[in-house]
């Protein structure tokens, strides 16, 4: 019941993020329950310190959480291997779930979201907290049995490669989306296949940093071969 409650308020975990310790504040917190959850005692000055700086990306918190736990109950070094993972996992989760998962669970809420919103707004909800809350939810439990050893897991499921495969979901979808929307539309022309394209490739270099010859490629082979297939 103890690990549950530590689970749900690591919801509000970010909930005194700051300019002066970012996270500390909030991960001194859930030190201090999962320490009592796991029988561990800690006295105040060890709290206390847990308040320095520390950033990490939320939905992996949890990880570096068991981590600390387990590496203080073998007298570890748990502050310092807390800040080596803090940094590798700011930036694996950044790189998966603010910028691959999330763009792909909207162009896919887009396309299932044309003909009825409510629909779209379910499946990015749906799709998007499916994988951040299975991180949160499992993440204490892997730190804690695997300890300072924890990166061996995301060596284990590739997760560094993750947010490659989604770019390229991705691309795809997004050559699906727009093949469907020039179906869509009203006086078709090639001018408007053209434009369309061209403003998304320009979104899509900017804001992913995609190789733009590769997406153009692959986005005018998907819409030719729908529209192709679809008599457009």
């Amino acid at each position: 019941m103890k690990i549950l409650w530590l689970l749900i308020k690591s919801l509000f975990y970010q909930a005194n993020l700051n300019h002066e310790n970012m996270q500390g504040t909030g991960f001194s917190s859930m030190v201090k329950s999962a320490a009592k959850a796991k029988g561990v005692d800690l006295d105040e000055d060890t709290i206390y310190n847990e308040t320095a700086y520390f950033h990490t990306h939320p939905y992996l918190a949890n990880f570096i959480l068991g981590m600390w736990v387990k590496e203080y109950q073998k007298d570890g070094e748990p502050d310092f291997y807390k800040k080596v993972y803090s940094s590798a996992f700011g930036a694996l989760g950044d790189s998966f779930f603010w910028h691959s998962l999330r763009p792909l669970c909207f162009i896919v809420a887009a396309i299932l979201g044309f003909n009825s919103p409510v629909l779209g707004l379910v499946t990015y909800l749906v799709l998007y907290n499916m994988l951040s809350l299975a991180f949160r939810f499992t993440g204490f439990s892997i730190g804690y049995e695997m300890g300072r050893d924890v990166i061996v897991f995301f060596n284990r499921i590739n997760f560094n490669r993750w947010s490659s495969y989604l770019d390229n979901v991705s691309k795809f979808m997004l050559g699906f989306l727009l093949s469907f929307l020039v179906k869509e539309s009203v006086g078709f022309n090639p001018l408007i296949l053209g434009v369309l394209t061209v403003y998304l490739l320009i979104g899509l270099a900017i804001g992913r940093k995609l190789d733009i010859v590769f997406g153009l490629v692959g986005m005018l082979f998907i819409t030719g071969f729908f529209l192709y297939f679809t008599g457009v």
